[in-house]
């Protein structure tokens, strides 16, 4: 370190600051994916309870 002139230092800080911008834009990514199968999960588990309720009321009046 103690032999980089300012060109090199230059190019250190761009090269770190890309890397670093590159790997927080795949994280963000990932996150976006995994939020967006978890909120098809989450919908597909409402629309099976809303399905559910509504066949549970007309099985209740044919055992009754």
């Amino acid at each position: 370190m103690e032999n980089m002139d300012g060109w090199e230092f230059a190019l250190l800080a761009a090269a770190g600051y890309m890397a670093v911008t590159a790997l927080v834009r795949l994280m963000i990514r990932h996150r976006d994916h995994i939020l967006a199968e978890l909120r098809r999960d989450v919908e597909k588990e409402q629309r099976r309870k809303q399905a559910e309720q509504v066949r549970q009321p007309s099985e209740r009046r044919r055992s009754a």
